[in-house]
């Protein structure tokens, strides 16, 4: 739903409320009270923007805190062009201990000096941990 959400709001003309970045490897919501408001209620069941936060939690998104992405979230296997890779994707079962984790700004992915997502290239995710 994520994918398809993107790519109608691109579509209709709401990439002020919330796009892809220009490299593909993340989304940004811009105003969040027309995103509450207007685009959630056609396409999830949720009428918070914190329970998208925790939905997009649950699936491994991790939030970006600085740089031109800052607020934005990303995936690994969520790329702009790919749904195919989005069907891999995992929801936790259990979020852990109620501690949100410290951010760091430092080990952040910088997604402007790597190739830009045009749907066209293969992926192969990282699998060294």
């Amino acid at each position: 739903k994520l994918h398809e959400m993107l790519a109608t709001t691109d579509a209709d003309d709401f990439s002020d409320v919330i796009s892809w970045q220009p490299h593909g490897r993340c989304f940004l919501i811009h105003r969040k009270r027309d995103f509450v408001e207007d685009i959630m209620p056609r396409f999830f069941h949720q009428t918070k923007l914190t329970s998208f936060q925790r939905q997009l939690n649950l699936y491994g998104f991790i939030r970006l805190t600085a740089g031109r992405d800052r607020g934005g979230y990303y995936h690994e296997l969520f790329l702009q062009g790919r749904p195919d890779l989005a069907k891999q994707i995992v929801r936790t079962r259990i979020k852990g201990n109620g501690m949100k984790a410290a951010s760091s700004p430092s080990t952040e992915p910088n997604f402007y000096v790597m190739d830009f997502c045009d749907g066209t290239t293969t992926y192969v995710p990282n699998t060294v941990k």
